[in-house]
């Protein structure tokens, strides 16, 4: 065969090569869209589209005590570096048979799996429909151990001064999928910030009257079963007016003091998160 047809060829096989995968991507890309699509339409996703947390300007050194949460968009190139390595496929690639330490999705972190390899995670619990009982779902909160310190590295942290600075801050990397989350609990302050898919959060100040309650109900209940089922009740009779709520997208930065209560849904197939405890 003439060289130049054989280039021609090759060339022609190549491009529908890379069509090919181009279509296989988009029509990937398009049934998550549809399905975050779908999910967050509903009447009773419609929580996740307030928000009446402050938003400021990204204006030099970043508060670290501030006394009521706070989001700050800081634009998704600071960390798109690490944004790319956690992609579902190249985490998968790369750190599939890495050891991931999931555990109950309750307001206590029970049940901790000492050794889930992340293939398994990832294909058989952040695919499944979140059950009411907490206890029944699955979540990486955040891994800490050797083998996820690279990433954890490559995180660019937030500019908060010198309370940030690398040696006094534990940062951790979280998974979940659609509906996933942490049930109302309560600790330090922290900074959070989504790199894949969005996290609705919803906030109660220290000693809020409707925290006992909340803490009753919450003891056997997944978060996003919280807001269907106890969340209008509580909205009926008034005793919510104080929460402070929003969904923070990718290249938004989320700060909150310590012992604000707090409760978290995940809102797409894939949510991939960074959290900076201080």
């Amino acid at each position: 065969i003439d060289l130049a047809v054989y280039l021609a060829l090759a060339e022609s096989a190549r491009g529908m090569f890379v069509t090919g995968l181009a279509a296989v991507a988009l029509a990937v890309a398009v049934v998550i869209l549809r399905r975050r699509a779908t999910a967050q339409s509903s009447p009773e996703m419609a929580f996740t589209t307030r928000c009446n947390i402050r938003k400021i300007r990204p204006r030099g050194t970043l508060p670290s005590s501030a006394e009521e949460p706070y989001i700050v968009d800081l634009g998704r190139q600071r960390n798109a570096a690490l944004a790319a390595r956690l992609t579902r496929e190249r985490l998968l690639d790369e750190m599939g048979d890495t050891c991931t330490t999931p555990s109950q999705a309750g307001s206590n972190r029970k049940g901790i799996e000492t050794c889930m390899p992340l293939r398994e995670y990832v294909s058989e619990w952040m695919d499944r429909e979140v059950r009411r009982n907490s206890s029944e779902n699955k979540y990486v909160f955040g891994e800490f151990s050797d083998a996820w310190a690279p990433l954890r590295e490559a995180y660019a942290l937030p500019p908060c001064g010198a309370a940030c600075a690398r040696e006094r801050v534990a940062v951790t990397i979280g998974l979940g999928g659609l509906h996933s989350g942490a049930p109302w609990h309560m600790h330090g302050s922290a900074f959070v910030e989504v790199l894949h898919g969005s996290k609705h959060f919803a906030f109660l100040p220290p000693g809020d009257a409707a925290i006992e309650g909340i803490d009753a109900a919450i003891a056997g209940l997944s978060q996003v079963h919280w807001h269907w089922e106890e969340r209008p009740r509580l909205e009926a009779a008034g005793r919510l007016a104080a929460l402070q709520e929003c969904a923070l997208q990718p290249g938004e930065l989320l700060y909150f003091p310590p012992s604000w209560h707090h409760g978290v849904v995940n809102l797409d197939p894939y949510t991939a998160f960074v959290s900076t405890f201080l």
